[in-house]
């Protein structure tokens, strides 16, 4: 008789919680670029607005910045996601295209879910 997995809560001190729901200052934003030297004229400034400027952002600047991981490492570093940005990292990374687009946007909204619903301690 196997025993099922124990799904384990995650559990974050209030001091994450706030920062990763935190509105980061533009400078300290996600700069879209659709390749070196051009960008967009979006900037993201928290896990939620991500998702709202992924959505609608040239897909050649989502292709650009998951290939140079450049999204996981803001979410981790700027916004203090370790959690979401490991499961960036496991995206394959020839993913691409509208594809990529649809499966990072729902990655962002599950994980902005999953932080609604835990209590901070």
């Amino acid at each position: 008789m196997s025993k099922k997995p124990v799904e384990k809560k995650q559990v974050l001190d209030k001091a994450t919680f706030n920062r990763i729901m935190r509105t980061v200052p533009k400078n300290e934003g996600m700069q879209f670029l659709k390749g070196p030297g051009e960008p967009t004229g979006k900037t993201a400034t928290s896990l939620s607005d991500l998702a709202t400027k992924m959505d609608s952002v040239d897909i050649r600047s989502i292709n650009y910045h998951f290939k140079r991981s450049e999204f996981e490492k803001w979410i981790r570093d700027t916004i203090g996601d370790q959690e979401l940005a490991r499961r960036f990292n496991r995206v394959n990374k020839e993913t691409h295209g509208e594809k990529l687009r649809s499966q990072l946007i729902t990655m962002i909204r599950t994980r902005l879910d999953e932080l609604k619903t835990m209590t901070p301690t």
